[in-house]
């Protein structure tokens, strides 16, 4: 039981690694020449097992965007750790900036439901933090202006490194993000580039550019954030020398820059990401 919940945990870290990398916006500059809309589908497996399906979903304009990110588990780890996810976040473009307006995650275990919104100014100021946690409501606009100062919200965050891969044609960077209690670092590696062979668990087959991740806690972590989440599977994949890793590659339809395998060690071999299918319209 312990095995399958140590799987369960790792291939959750795993649907979020595409929310979990984020930049600022003086790395890139937001050019969408005509509106696309990309709907993205990704299989999650985690030792041998099938164990969550995922989506990711972004509306591009060229003055807006807007991004949407599900997930949840599947087949028999489903039954036994039943976790749905979703985040979701809208925002304009300013000169090339992405600015958001509100950022909502609702994470749901078995009958807990929490579900946090983080709203802000028309200038890209976090005004404050909203908490439903079982159908209590805590409105917090005490935001730690220090911390907050020039992060982006993890899912516009995602789409800024998106269009700074697409620019620059590297994966490379340090990122600061802000989650409205913590800020942190992801460091973004480029690994060179992969040719991802035809699969069945995949629709992705060609030359993709791999980088590894690496999340920096800088301020606002308590010592038991280093237990559990995304770091408590960070430190155990850096155990096994192999640092999450992610291949991004262009769609060619729309020339975007899409994430197409994933990937994060664990005691009982790989926990891997495939894009599964993907829709442009």
């Amino acid at each position: 039981m312990k095995d399958l919940l140590k799987l369960a945990g790792y291939a959750m870290s795993l649907t979020l690694v595409v929310g979990f990398v984020a930049a600022t916006p003086a790395w890139a500059s937001y050019s969408i020449d005509q509106q696309r809309k990309l709907s993205l589908k990704y299989d999650v497996y985690a030792g041998g097992f099938k164990a969550l399906n995922a989506s990711l979903v972004m509306d591009l304009d060229k003055k807006a965007y807007d991004m949407d990110l599900q997930a949840e588990t599947q087949g028999f780890i489903g039954s036994l750790f039943p976790w749905k996810g979703s985040y979701s976040t809208s925002g304009h473009a300013e000169k090339g900036e992405l600015i958001p307006t509100v950022y909502t995650e609702r994470n749901t275990w078995r009958q807990s439901v929490k579900t946090t919104e983080m709203s802000y100014a028309p200038n890209g100021k976090m005004l404050k933090t909203t908490v439903q946690n079982n159908g209590r409501t805590t409105v917090d606009r005490n935001i730690n202006e220090t911390l907050a100062a020039n992060t982006l919200d993890v899912l516009t965050g995602v789409l800024v490194m998106f269009q700074n891969v697409k620019s620059t044609h590297k994966c490379e960077g340090k990122f600061p993000v802000f989650d409205g209690k913590r800020r942190f670092n992801i460091s973004v590696s480029d690994d060179g580039t992969e040719v991802l062979p035809k699969s069945d668990y995949s629709s992705f087959s060609g030359e993709a550019l791999r980088c590894t991740l690496k999340v920096e806690p800088v301020a606002g972590f308590a010592a038991k954030d280093q237990k559990r989440g995304w770091m408590a599977v960070q430190n155990h994949t850096e155990a096994h020398h192999k640092l999450p890793t992610i291949w991004l590659a262009r769609f060619k339809k729309s020339n975007e820059i899409i994430p197409v395998r994933m990937e994060i060690a664990s005691d009982y071999g790989s926990v891997v990401a495939h894009l599964s299918h993907s829709t442009y319209n």
